[in-house]
């Protein structure tokens, strides 16, 4: 073994080296690895734990063929490059000298919400009709895509029907079926009642406007009333320059980043990544959605954003009125303790708004609601943040199911008081 690593005479280390600096590699990865695990942050069936194995797989044939030295260096500098732009760009952002890493995310190969949604050409995409996926917690989309258990038309059209109108927090982001706010409104009023969950990630009052123009009769069943809890996906579009009346120069292409699918490749191997987005920005008709990483966030409000979001309350309100529809406004949210000074400076999805400002802008947008709902004489309702905790949320602004119930129980008067059997 000596001899065959070059450690007798006449001394030739040609072997030992690569073997050597593969053997680091390997060690240095199992060791990153353990350290993940030891903090709960590393799970095997996750795209992170296959990033780990695919690296140490690149370590291991470097030492296993380090008799052949050429190929052994290949090996090596693959795997240096990989350990470099995951590990290495996660230790940048946490330094703050990144704004985002490229270590593969810690979300199980079996969560892919690329299949719980599809295209769709006016909304982006859409929740996948009869959809249904049981781990880690349940989530189920009836025939017409509507998050929960199929239901009987006949039924229905003996029942109150209210349409619950949102984005991912009245989908129910982070909670099985049966602890989304609309599962519970329905179950607080009664037999009497049904609550249809019309709620999709990422949908802003223009996805809204779109869905009341078009979508709210499911079932053939026209609902008496429509709640929309509103904010969260507007907000995010504060202080874009040039912005389309439409969202349609950043928050559409963002959205369809969701649904736009990496192959397995490219979600384990950040190399591969790279190269699959620069050959998909050579290919793909839909454009990327701008990096805004590297620009300075806004502060303070944005007027032609509030004329959007006003004028998209006001159109949705008459398409209801006309149709004989009662519309609620609800202002929308956020977890103020993830909120505070040590908030990121800018979340991903947030655009140009930086984490201590976005509470403030929501609450000034809940004002807007509120403002227009009185000008247009139907009823709204602001919840009261004071009442909301931590525990309330399971992160910066989804409901836990805790926080469902609070909210319910809060909305419960304002809906059963204006939703009457017509």
């Amino acid at each position: 073994m000596k001899s065959f690593y070059g450690f007798t005479k006449p001394y030739d280390f040609n072997r030992a080296f690569p073997f050597a600096t593969a053997t680091f590699f390997l060690l240095l990865t199992i060791g990153v690895m353990v350290s993940a695990a030891l903090f709960g942050r590393l799970g095997w069936d996750t795209y992170r734990f296959w990033y780990f194995l695919y690296v140490g797989s690149i370590a291991l044939i470097a030492a296993a063929l380090s008799f052949i030295p050429k190929l052994a260096w290949s090996l090596i500098a693959l795997c240096f490059l990989e350990i470099s732009l995951g590990l290495g760009t996660a230790v940048l952002e946490k330094t703050h000298i990144l704004k985002k890493s490229m270590l593969p995310l810690v979300e199980r190969l079996s969560d892919d919400r690329s299949s719980e949604f599809r295209f769709h050409p006016l909304l982006g995409y859409v929740p996948t009709p009869d959809f249904l996926r049981l781990s880690p917690f349940k989530i189920q989309h009836d025939s017409y895509g509507l998050r929960g258990a199929e239901r009987d038309r006949n039924r229905l059209a003996q029942k109150i029907v209210i349409a619950a109108v949102g984005g991912s927090t009245t989908y129910g982001l982070g909670v099985a079926n049966g602890q989304t706010w609309p599962d519970m409104l329905e179950r607080k009023l009664g037999d009497q009642y049904a609550v249809l969950n019309h709620g999709v990630v990422g949908y802003s009052t223009v996805e809204n406007l779109i869905q009341t123009l078009f979508y709210l009769n499911s079932y053939n069943v026209k609902p008496q009333c429509a709640v929309y809890y509103e904010g969260w996906n507007d907000i995010h579009n504060a202080h874009l320059p040039n912005l389309d009346p439409a969202y349609a120069n950043w928050h559409q292409l963002k959205k369809a980043e969701t649904i736009r699918e990496l192959p397995l490749a490219a979600r384990i191997s950040p190399l591969s990544q790279i190269a699959f987005r620069q050959l998909q920005s050579w290919i793909e008709i839909i454009p990327m959605a701008e990096n805004l990483s590297d620009k300075p966030p806004g502060q303070g409000n944005d007027k032609r954003l509030e004329n959007i979001f006003r004028t998209n309350l006001k159109a949705i309100a008459a398409i209801n009125k006309q149709r004989g529809i009662t519309s609620i406004f609800v202002g929308q949210l956020l977890n103020r303790a993830l909120l505070g000074p040590g908030a990121r400076a800018k979340v991903e999805w947030w655009g140009l708004v930086r984490g201590t400002d976005a509470w403030p802008l929501q609450a000034h947008f809940n004002k807007i609601l509120e403002e227009t709902a009185e000008e247009l004489d139907i009823p709204a309702f602001i919840p009261p943040i004071d009442e909301f905790r931590d525990t309330d949320f399971v992160d910066q602004g989804h409901f836990s199911p805790a926080g469902d119930e609070k909210f319910v129980a809060m909305l419960e008067p304002v809906v059963r008081a204006n939703c009457k059997k017509q």
